[in-house]
């Protein structure tokens, strides 16, 4: 069996579907369902782990089809990991198929990696005539890094659980891994600054909106490096997405979401929705247009001729481009990509 599910998963990575190296004896072997879980898995884990991703990082998360190859890779799978939140709810479907008691719901090596993660957008009204609303709020919380350091939490506690002989190497990989956030969130100069427990303060203010205040009484605005001073551009700036996608990462840098193509999740927009986001843009002075990469950007480039307002083409997953390889990418690729429309 064990031979079989390596064959597999080396047929998964020649088709680009599993996006890491089949597991090893000893090691832990973890599926998750996208590529920004795998990525924090393996950093959490270490040596002692061999995680894969089912879904491609370029497609929308929201719908995948689980195939016989996936159903068969998680049969073999000591944790399997999903993002929650109504987002990959297909993952059910591989869950019950793989026929391992280990990775069902409830059982340890079942994970919902977004407990504990404050949501946002919570709906007050659930109607099939909202379009594809999500009942448990918005679940694109990777977007933002605090989320990732909670994320990156449970699972590591949930490898302690399965693994409890390596449970000090797995809280070292954490705190390595929440660390090298800390550093690129907010500069490693400012975390140095504040000592052992600087990165908790700052996560803390940020948390509770008090950072800038918080830095400014005590001297160290000056020492604010990372995805944050690189943000600063972004601060105030109007923006239009497709889709209700960067809620996080909005809130965590400073934008405004403005609206959204889609007038019902989704539900590719209407003309009458799409010429009454041109007028939005026209009367607002809005000049960016957020498109995630699977989605069609033919609404969004006729609102940009009709605006001048710039449509940037946007990668959501660990993996979705060459060069974004790790979570720590993924976050400056976004950062630079729509601060660069502005300047």
């Amino acid at each position: 069996m064990r031979t079989m599910s390596g064959l597999l998963v080396l047929s998964l990575l020649a088709l680009g579907v599993v996006q890491q190296s089949p597991a090893r004896a000893g090691k832990l072997r973890i599926v998750t369902t996208l590529n920004y879980l795998r990525y924090v898995a393996q950093e959490v884990g270490g040596e002692r782990v061999t995680a894969v991703a089912l879904a491609n990082a370029k497609q929308d998360p929201h719908y995948v089809t689980p195939t016989p190859a996936m159903n068969q890779l998680t049969g073999d799978a000591d944790l399997f990991i999903e993002n929650g939140l109504s987002l990959d709810i297909w993952a059910k479907n591989v869950v019950d198929a793989s026929g391992n008691p280990a990775i069902q719901p409830g059982n340890p090596g079942h994970l919902i990696a977004t407990i504990n993660v404050p949501v946002k957008e919570l709906p007050t009204e659930v109607s099939r005539a909202w379009g594809d609303i999500h009942p448990q709020g918005n679940p694109h919380v990777w977007l933002d890094p605090l989320n990732v350091r909670i994320i990156a939490a449970n699972i590591a506690d949930r490898l302690k659980m399965l693994d409890p002989a390596n449970t000090a190497y797995y809280q070292s990989r954490l705190e390595q891994f929440r660390t090298r956030l800390d550093g690129a969130l907010f500069g490693e100069e400012l975390v140095r600054a504040l000592g052992k427990s600087g990165g908790d303060v700052l996560v803390r203010k940020s948390m509770n909106n008090e950072l800038g205040e918080w830095l400014k009484l005590r001297g160290l605005e000056g020492k604010l490096g990372g995805w944050m001073k690189e943000a600063e551009v972004l601060n105030g700036l109007k923006v239009i997405s497709y889709h209700k996608t960067y809620i996080y990462f909005a809130d965590r840098f400073g934008m405004r979401i403005d609206g959204e193509l889609e007038e019902k999740p989704g539900i590719p927009p209407p003309p009458q929705h799409r010429d009454a986001v041109v007028e939005e843009i026209k009367r607002d002075g809005i000049r960016v247009i957020l498109n995630d990469n699977f989605y069609s950007r033919e609404a969004a480039d006729y609102v940009a001729s009709k605006t001048g307002a710039k449509v940037i083409i946007t990668y959501l997953d660990v993996g979705a481009l060459p060069e974004v390889d790790t979570y720590e990418k993924l976050i400056t690729y976004l950062v630079q990509n729509i601060a660069q429309a502005v300047r």
